[in-house]
């Protein structure tokens, strides 16, 4: 097992602060079936205090991949710097082909983002990948394989782990509560 992986991917336990559903009133709102329905989750701090030891097993020269629902993007911002690295880009959007309500417009899609240290790890692969999934959601917080597979021809000699995993994915090193 590698020490020092070059990609990173996470899917953080968000809490949405303790909600079902992010702006629907807690215990008592619509049961839109939120994380806290389906596992444990982390508030921001707890997330952001994994920062020590996300550093400590990430290269010099390492990409996150990470993803943040919408409504806690300024939270997902604040877990990558905390976690050392430097906001690149939006790398992926999922559009998830159902909407759930919203506070302020439908939510429908979801967004990963890229966090760099370093350089980018070398040598590349495929540099002509889409940003753009659309593919029909599956269970609760699962985010689609083909997101994982393109990070894979992009990074294909680099040492992967996924933070949060729920499954083991050849070729890339797993730690989550579900594995």
């Amino acid at each position: 097992m590698t020490l020092a992986w070059e990609i990173l991917y996470a899917d953080p336990a968000y809490s949405y602060r303790g909600r079902r559903q992010f702006g629907f009133g807690g215990d008592v709102g619509i049961d839109t079936g939120g994380a806290v329905m389906h596992y444990p989750t982390m508030s921001v701090q707890e997330i952001m205090e994994l920062g020590t030891w996300v550093e400590h097993i990430s290269a010099d020269n390492a990409l996150l991949f990470l993803w943040v629902p919408n409504p806690l993007l300024e939270d997902g911002m604040a877990a990558m710097k905390a976690w050392k690295f430097k906001f690149a880009t939006v790398g992926f959007v999922w559009y998830k082909q159902k909407t759930n309500p919203g506070y302020y417009t439908m939510s429908q899609v979801e967004l990963c983002l890229v966090g760099k240290r370093g350089k980018i790890p070398q040598p590349r692969g495929s540099r002509n990948e889409r940003q753009f999934l659309s593919q029909l959601r599956g269970k609760h917080s699962a985010k689609p394989d083909e997101v994982r597979n393109r990070i894979t021809r992009m990074f294909p000699m680099q040492s992967k782990l996924e933070l949060f995993a729920r499954k083991r994915v050849p070729g890339w090193d797993a730690f989550g509560d579900e594995i």
